[in-house]
Parts: C-alpha cells; structure tokens; sequence
C-alpha cells in the first residue's frame, strides 16, 4: 500500500536507442534524466538454478532478493523493470532485449551460487561484469562493496566473466552472486 508498483515490461515496445559496445563500454544517452534499472532475478519456471541445503532453490531466493532491490530502488526515485516477477522460465535474449527496450541505465542479473554439498565451508559474495566493460566493472565494484558493508560475508571478489546476459547488453551490466545456497553461514542469510 502506498507504493508504485513494479514496472513490468511495457505493453507496446520502446524504440531502442543506438547502442554502446557490449558490456557497457561507452557512454549511453540519458532518458530525460531518469534512471532505468533492469534487475533479471536468475532461472524461474521449470530451471530452479541450484538447490541448497534444505531444498531452498535459487529461483525463489533471487527472485526474493530482486523483488525487495526494486522496491528500494523506487524509493530512491528510480524506475525498475524486471525480467520476471513469479515463477516463469524466461529465456536469456529476452532479458536482454528488455533491458535495450526500455533503455535501461543498467542491468543487474541476480543469483544464488552452489557447489557440492560436502564443502559447506565455501560461501561468499562475487560479482561479475563483462570483459573489458569499465562501466561494468565500475558497477561490480560498487554493488559489491555496498552488499559487503552491509552484510557479514566473505569477499570471493569482482572479477570478468563471459555469462550471456551481463556479455551482451550495452549498458553496464552485472551478475551478482549473492552467496552460496550450499554453505552454513550463507544459508541463513539466503533463507531470510
């Protein structure tokens, strides 16, 4: 109550306009002043992501964590748009045909990280930009340091990867890995 609704995907399409180089290398016009933000809450539908301890699925913790980032984002003004709001299966180009659509300022890709459960002991935060992308990186670092000031968790680093949605969209573009569904210490935080 009281609060602007999520922005869903516009009805009737947005021209796009001229792009930078993949991965947000170049500068990009402004929308009238307004920043646009496309948060993609990772897997959905029938591809849960990892599975953790407790059965707790990627898919619902992202999608979690990425409902309660646009609600502070429009708070602070800014307009969200996100690539999925329940449990659907939404291929990758279309997520990043969403985030050229509306013109977005930049795209924040959102997931949960896992790896065998006999190593509960790795857990942490990485973030991810595209190669080379030094508004990209720049963001990474940012979104990053912030989660680290904010939460006790280790630092696993911001570093480049070549994951398709932060590879081919034009604006800065990251993938956050929020920690690992696999870990003791990261599980509580992901559960809540």
């Amino acid at each position: 109550p009281g609060q602007r609704p999520i922005a869903r995907i516009p009805s009737r399409p947005i021209p796009p306009r001229p792009l930078s180089r993949p991965g947000g290398n170049g500068p990009r016009p402004a929308v009238r002043g307004k920043r646009v933000i496309v948060i993609d809450p990772g897997h959905g539908g029938p591809d849960p992501g990892a599975i953790g301890i407790g059965g707790v699925r990627e898919t619902n913790v992202v999608l979690d964590i990425s409902l309660e980032v646009s609600r502070i984002l429009q708070r602070q003004g800014v307009t969200v748009y996100l690539t999925r709001t329940d449990e659907r299966d939404v291929d990758l180009p279309p997520r990043v045909s969403l985030a050229e659509r509306v013109r977005a300022s930049a795209f924040v890709s959102i997931h949960a990280n896992a790896i065998s459960m006999s190593r509960p002991d790795v857990n942490g935060l990485e973030t991810y930009h595209a190669p080379g992308a030094r508004l990209g990186s720049r963001l990474a670092r940012t979104v990053h340091n912030t989660i680290l000031r904010s939460l006790r968790m280790r630092d696993r680093r911001v570093r480049p990867a070549r994951f398709y949605v932060i590879r081919k969209t034009s604006m800065p573009a990251i993938l956050v890995e929020t920690g690992f569904l696999t870990c003791r210490e990261d599980i509580v935080n992901l559960r809540s």
